[in-house]
C-alpha cells in the first residue's frame, strides 16, 4: 500500500504508478506472465490465503485502450481467484494492494 493507502486514503492509480516507480518498487511488481501467479490461476487451492479478500495488482501486467490504461488485479472469488482490470484514472482504496517479488 502507499502511505496515503495505509492512512486509508484514496489514491489515483497514475499517482500510485508515480510512487511504485519513486520508490523503486515497479521493477519488482508481478505480471500474469509469472510463473507463481500462472500457478495459483491453474491451481487454485495454492492461492495465499491472505490474499483472499483483497485485489492484488499486477503492475507488469497493463493493457490500454483508447486513452485508458488498465492494471491486472486478481481477485478470490467461486473458490478461485479471477483475474479483473482497474483503470489507472480511478480511485485506488486501501484495500488495493500490489504484489511485489520478494528482494
Amino acid at each position: 500500500l502507499s502511505l496515503k493507502q495505509s492512512r486509508g486514503e484514496n489514491i489515483k492509480g497514475f499517482d500510485l504508478e508515480k510512487c511504485l516507480q519513486k520508490e523503486g518498487l515497479l521493477e519488482r511488481t508481478m505480471s500474469l506472465e509469472d510463473d507463481l501467479v500462472k500457478g495459483w490461476l491453474a491451481d487454485p487451492s495454492s492461492y495465499p490465503e491472505k490474499f483472499r479478500g483483497k485485489a492484488v495488482f499486477l503492475w507488469k501486467s497493463q493493457k490500454t485502450s483508447g486513452d485508458n490504461r488498465s492494471v491486472a488485479y486478481l481477485m478470490w472469488g467461486r473458490d478461485r481467484a479471477v483475474v479483473y482490470w482497474h483503470w489507472l484514472d480511478y480511485w485506488w482504496l486501501d484495500n488495493c494492494h500490489v504484489l511485489l517479488a520478494s528482494s
